[in-house]
């Protein structure tokens, strides 16, 4: 998993979407090359959507791996996972939660903010933190500071990302493995009418723009 997030450079966040909206964004994802995106399960019919997303995926054969975000705790890890999520992400660090993900195989991504909660994340097991809120902690200059006494930290930022130039190279720039976009690559407007035609033009001009910043 490590790898492909690493080699993508991004993790699309989509959420609060219908099974319609979720089967147009499957599809134009694994045909725009994405490999994985985040559903982060906040609303009140999030299982069945996921659920249905799942079985879309295998009834297409997509070549797309479906992470679940925003678990809270670890009854929706064991739901999520045993409803076929390929990674589990969290906002916090839960031990049981990693615990949980490590003794079953699936990829954990926890949240953190201060460099001990990194650390601590990193010592449960976790590969990739999840930095959050990125922006209001103190954004790319942060990731810079905190990466000087440990270099072979693997953060992922997430909140504060947008499709900016500017703002995607400053991130990468301050050595982060790859970034969390959601609201600035899906606006819920957008969400509401999306199209695949929008869908896919919306994941080849991310793609695009992280190989043209990584390069």
């Amino acid at each position: 998993m490590y790898s492909i997030l690493k080699t993508q450079g991004v993790l699309p966040l989509v959420t609060q979407i219908d099974i319609e909206t979720a089967q147009i964004i499957l599809r134009s994802a694994a045909d725009a090359g994405i490999k994985i995106i985040e559903f982060a399960a906040r609303s009140n019919d999030s299982k069945e959507v996921f659920s249905q997303m799942v079985n879309f995926k295998k009834a297409n054969n997509l070549n797309i791996k479906i992470a679940v975000g925003s678990i809270l705790t670890i009854e929706d890890a064991e739901t999520y996972h045993k409803l076929g999520a390929d990674c589990i992400v969290c906002p916090h660090t839960d031990l049981e939660i990693g615990n949980y993900c490590i003794k079953n195989n699936i990829y954990w991504i926890p949240g953190a903010a201060t460099l001990n909660e990194i650390l601590y994340a990193n010592k449960q097991g976790a590969e990739i933190v999840k930095l959050f809120p990125a922006d209001k902690i103190g954004g790319p200059g942060y990731v810079k500071a905190i990466k000087a006494p440990f270099p072979n930290l693997k953060i992922m930022p997430t909140g504060g990302v947008t499709l900016e130039e500017s703002n995607l190279k400053s991130w990468f720039k301050s050595g982060v493995v790859c970034v969390g976009i959601g609201s600035n690559l899906f606006s819920k407007e957008m969400l509401q009418h999306l199209t695949y035609d929008q869908s896919l033009e919306a994941f080849q001009n991310l793609i695009e723009i992280i190989e043209k910043i990584r390069n």
